[in-house]
């Protein structure tokens, strides 16, 4: 049974990646874990803030069952934690084995919200034990039949995250389209790597698209998730390493604000 874990500040952002995940896993079984982070521990206040957090809690399940009908293979279990955001859900996900953590992106008229901004970012650098599926507000589900994963190949790409991109192509029978970005003298070990990678996924992945950087690497991926009606994104998350660009600096909110599609950040996990 798959476990997936939805925080949510009861927003529409976050209500959206709980009915977008329902609608994704509709044909598996799955515990989905609502986490309402409602104070932090010193808070004197504390449990009146849990007790109305799993009132809140209660009724969001039964909005969910209304919108996409009841599902025998889905359970929720709904929790209200004090703690700090960040650390709270992502010890939560560490401790109840996550496979998967589903967060809403960012929306302009809704950045009060604690799920947005510089938490979410930091709820991607905190979360090393399950990949991440962050979901735009605006988008209505949709079948997903092609997946892009970019990479430099800098590293080898774990064979977990192997794994998780295969599951991620199973499940609607999408297929896998690389996508790299052309760079100059680029090292064998790059080269070993991307090789190994594409060799691993077998008939999974289409042939690799190159494209070369015409106006930065964020405004070239977005071309090509347009030009290739593609209908989600995958990276890899490398805390100390090209890719750090797409969290640290600013490109993974650029990507974030601007991206139509869902974005799958898996973690570094060593092979």
């Amino acid at each position: 049974m798959l476990q997936i874990l939805v925080p949510t500040d009861f927003s529409n952002n976050s209500y959206n990646a709980l009915h977008y995940a329902a609608r994704l896993f509709k044909e598996k079984e799955c515990t989905f874990h609502i986490v309402n982070v409602c104070s932090n521990e010193n808070d004197a206040d504390r449990e009146k803030a849990k007790v109305a957090s799993l009132e809140s809690l209660e009724a969001l399940v039964h909005r969910l069952v209304r919108d996409v009908g009841a599902n025998n293979d889905h359970t929720f279990t709904k929790v209200s934690l004090c703690s700090d955001m960040t650390k709270g859900v992502a010890g939560y996900a560490k401790e109840h084995k996550v496979d998967l953590t589903v967060i809403g992106n960012k929306a302009k008229e809704e950045i009060k919200h604690i799920l947005f901004g510089n938490n979410a970012m930091q709820l991607v650098r905190e979360l090393t034990s399950c990949p991440v599926l962050i979901v735009p507000l605006e988008i209505d589900f949709k079948r997903v039949d092609k997946i892009a994963f970019t990479s430099n190949y800098a590293n080898p790409i774990a064979a977990e995250n192997i794994r998780a991109l295969r599951f991620f192509g199973d499940l609607m029978g999408s297929v896998i389209v690389p996508m790299g970005i052309e760079e100059e003298n680029v090292a064998e070990v790059n080269r070993r790597n991307k090789a190994d990678f594409l060799a691993s996924m077998e008939k999974k992945a289409s042939k690799e698209v190159k494209l070369p950087i015409f106006d930065g690497k964020a405004n070239t991926i977005l071309e090509f998730v347009d030009l290739w009606s593609i209908d989600m994104l995958c990276m890899v998350y490398y805390p100390h390493h090209f890719f750090l660009e797409f969290i640290g600096k600013g490109i993974i909110k650029e990507l974030n604000t601007k991206l139509k599609v869902p974005f799958l950040i898996l973690p570094n996990t060593p092979n």
